[in-house]
Order: structure tokens, then C-alpha cells, then sequence
């Protein structure tokens, strides 16, 4: 009887586990709406224009990190490791390489176009101030020379948001959520989410299609009418 009891007790960290995972919840406050992604968007390429002006060199970093973020759903991690090589550009079409994703995995991330040549200026903007541009180059350059890092980015993220008059709320893991919840709304389609998102288990994905089931606002919206 107590070795059956401690058998189980070992296994019971791998069930709340599970049940944290299955009760995993996207709540609106969790991500930016469409308006304010573009306000969002708009407050930081007029920072970049500023700065190419007036030739510093970070706002114009910031603005990049912010577009692959909201433009890829990369985690953050996912983004600070991000190499020149990783980024694949072709025929007006481009593809983001993470290289070690969560649980180790890798995976090829499409990109829009308009985020390709996003890109693909910023690198050229890399190369004219002298910034590394070799293949295993850091995307993304702290003030060290290396790859920049997950708190560097949140201190960046928060600072972005105050300076546009967003809520500070919002932890820079919104990007993702803001992104999952675009490409779920523009094509409801639930696999090319968790492949773009690299899910390993659809049900994950599915707390994007669960917030924005508009059969259920339907029908709550008949309620007592």
C-alpha cells in the first residue's frame, strides 16, 4: 500500500501540470486589439524615421524587434537568439528559422512580405552603420555586440508601450498572443495557427479559436432579446 501511495503521489505533479495546460485561458486583457497594435506600430516607425534623421542607432533596433515580434509570434527567446542566417529572402517571400524552440525544437516560420522587406532594409541599415551582418551575426545587437536578451527586450517592450500612451500593462509575451489572435481571425484556421505559433498539441491553440467564437456571441446576443 505505501509504495502504491508514493507511486502515485510522484505522478500527481504531472497531472496538475496537465490540468494547468487544459484550464490555460487567452482573456482580451491579454493581448492588444487590432487598433492599438496599429497605433502601436505607427508611435515606433515615426521613433525610426526620427532616428535615421538623426543617425542613433537603438529606435531604429526597437522598431525592428517590435515588427518581428507582432509579425512572426515568436516567443521572445525565440526572437533574442535570432541570427543574419536565420533569415531566409527570396522572390518578395521570406521564412524565419528558430533554431531551438521550446522543448528544443526547431522550426520555419513564414513571414508576409511586407515583413520581408521589413527586414530585409533592416539588414542594409545593419550593413551601412557597420553592424555585423555575417551569417551567424546577432539579428538583433545589444550594446555589448551580442544577442540581445529576454529582459532587455521586456525593459524595451515597456518602455515602447509608455512612450506611445499604451497601457503598461501588457507583458511583451502579448506580441504572441496579439499575433495568434490576427491569423485566427483573418483565416480561421486553427492549423496553420499552431504550425506558425509551433504548438506541439492543437488543444493549446485552440483557447485563440474559443475567444473569438462568434457563434457564441450569436447566441448570447439573443439571450432575453
Amino acid at each position: 500500500m505505501g509504495s502504491s501511495t508514493a507511486r502515485g503521489s510522484s505522478r500527481n505533479p504531472r497531472v496538475s501540470h496537465t490540468l494547468m495546460r487544459s484550464n490555460w485561458l487567452v482573456t482580451p486583457d491579454k493581448f492588444l486589439s487590432a487598433p492599438q497594435v496599429q497605433a502601436l506600430r505607427a508611435h515606433v516607425d515615426g521613433a525610426r524615421h526620427r532616428a535615421l534623421v538623426e543617425g542613433r542607432l537603438q529606435p531604429v533596433r526597437d522598431a525592428a524587434i517590435v515588427e518581428v515580434l507582432l509579425g512572426t509570434g515568436l516567443r521572445v527567446s525565440e526572437a533574442c537568439g535570432l541570427r543574419i542566417g536565420d533569415v531566409f529572402l527570396a522572390d518578395g517571400r521570406g521564412d524565419v528559422l528558430v533554431r531551438r524552440g521550446k522543448g528544443g525544437k526547431g522550426r520555419l516560420v513564414a513571414i508576409s512580405p511586407s515583413l520581408a522587406q521589413y527586414i530585409g532594409e533592416f539588414i542594409n541599415w545593419k550593413a551601412t552603420v557597420a553592424e555585423p551582418v555575417e551569417a551567424d551575426a546577432p539579428l538583433f545587437v545589444s550594446s555589448r555586440g551580442g544577442h540581445l536578451t529576454r529582459s532587455a527586450v521586456h525593459r524595451i517592450w515597456k518602455l515602447i508601450l509608455k512612450s506611445s500612451g499604451l497601457p503598461t500593462r501588457w507583458g511583451v509575451h502579448s506580441t504572441r498572443h496579439s499575433f495568434a489572435v490576427e491569423v485566427y481571425r483573418k483565416t480561421l484556421d486553427l492549423r496553420l495557427t499552431q504550425r506558425l505559433l509551433g504548438h506541439s498539441n492543437v488543444a493549446t491553440t485552440t483557447v485563440y479559436a474559443n475567444l473569438l467564437d462568434e457563434d457564441v456571441r450569436r447566441g448570447v446576443a439573443m439571450i432575453w432579446g
